[in-house]
């Protein structure tokens, strides 16, 4: 290909806008510590797996944004790693990166002046750079200034945010905060958001003064905000119970979201039951705390097809009673939105339960309503090997 031809076709990707979002560079990581030295910008870092599902999100989304990509290709030397391969091992313990996706700005001599994680959308995530960029906000310049004795509190906030993003420690800067803050103080829009984002368990201390003040955050930030924030704390809260594998703390996480007087507690208490029950395999338990589950808060046809799969393929649950509810919910699933998959989950029942003609039947309306997405991602395979399944046993 001749110059002339090439250059005209990178007029065209320029002109009409092929290429966008963030171009990372490619090269060993010392070429590219020398492009940052020669073009005197910082690298930023993406440090991803093949696995990690945030890090999937972020190719798709954010770094494929038209005006994300402006920002970052202009103004630092964009690189990613997976850190299983290649250089990755060594570039994870030289950074200590223990999550992923973990974001470094790093100057050329390896300096690391601001990181972050987790997924982002493409407005904040150009805000996380120019924070790095700025010698003041970025994580560096805002722990120098701590340093220096720097306690304003908008000024503390920044930081205990930027820490957080970075998954540093800062629990002694969030008690000296709410030691220094007087309960009064704390009822504003900003220590909203500061309760929750740094204190919204409802294990820590100050998280009471949300609940006690519920009436006066909602003036400030709006009814629908607040009830978001209680409901995803206790939920978290009741799940991270589960997490621990210890039945005192989640009969004690259930104690304290019921005593809390939150209009949904019980709702919240029932959905997080049914992944206690499937954890601690109690499955008489949890065919009835979902079907409770159905009967006082309402399920998607998804979700109810979902839970019928979950009877039909669970050798474990063969009780007469339990079998009969996810026969139910299959039939509801199905009622409300016949669908490839509700209709499989149907099939799947009716077979455990010994309908083998009803089953075939049904397991071929399954497929004539699966699309072709889920055709070609080999969705429908289960309910194929099901056809075959009771066609051989005749």
């Amino acid at each position: 290909m001749s110059k002339l031809k090439y250059t005209f076709i990178l007029l065209l990707i320029s002109t009409f806008g092929f290429a966008q979002g963030i171009e990372f560079r490619t090269g060993n990581w010392e070429e590219i510590k020398a492009m940052a030295k020669a073009e005197n910008k910082l690298i930023f870092f993406d440090a991803y797996t093949s696995w990690c599902g945030p890090c999937k999100w972020m190719d798709k989304n954010t770094f494929q944004d038209k005006e994300t990509g402006e920002f970052y290709n202009k103004n630092v030397i964009a690189y990613k790693q997976d850190m299983e391969k290649g250089e990755g091992p060594v570039l994870l313990k030289k950074f200590g990166i223990t999550q992923f996706p973990t974001y470094l700005f790093i100057d050329a001599n390896e300096n690391v002046v601001h990181r972050g994680s987790g997924a982002k959308e493409p407005e904040p995530f150009i805000e996380f750079a120019k924070q790095a960029l700025d010698p003041k906000m970025s994580l560096v310049g805002l722990k120098a200034q701590y340093e220096d004795g720097n306690r304003e509190p908008a000024f503390i906030r920044q930081y205990l945010y930027a820490l957080r993003d970075a998954n540093e420690r800062s629990k002694e800067i969030v008690d000296w905060y709410f030691n220094y803050t007087s309960d009064k103080e704390l009822l504003t829009a900003e220590n909203y958001e500061f309760i929750k984002k740094m204190a919204g368990d409802p294990g820590h201390p100050k998280f009471a003064i949300l609940e006690q003040n519920r009436s006066v955050y909602e003036q400030l930030v709006g009814a629908d905000e607040v009830k978001k924030t209680l409901s995803d704390a206790y939920y978290t809260y009741l799940i991270m119970s589960i997490y621990s594998g210890k039945v005192e703390k989640w009969e004690q996480a259930k104690t304290r979201v019921k005593e809390s007087g939150f209009e949904e507690a019980d709702k919240l208490i029932r959905k997080a039951s049914i992944y206690y029950y499937q954890q601690t395999k109690q499955w008489v338990d949890y065919v009835t705390v979902v079907d409770e589950t159905i009967n006082k808060d309402g399920m998607s046809a998804g979700d109810m097809g979902y839970y019928a799969l979950q009877v039909a393929n669970n050798d474990d649950i063969q009780g007469k009673e339990q079998l009969k509810l996810g026969m139910d919910w299959a039939n509801g699933s199905v009622k409300s939105q016949s669908n490839y998959r509700n209709n499989y989950a149907k099939a799947a029942m009716l077979y455990k339960m010994g309908k083998s003609k009803q089953a075939l039947k049904t397991a071929e309306v399954a497929l004539s309503l699966a699309t072709d997405e889920e055709k070609e991602k080999s969705w429908t395979k289960p309910t194929i090997d099901l056809i075959e399944k009771i066609k051989s046993s005749k």
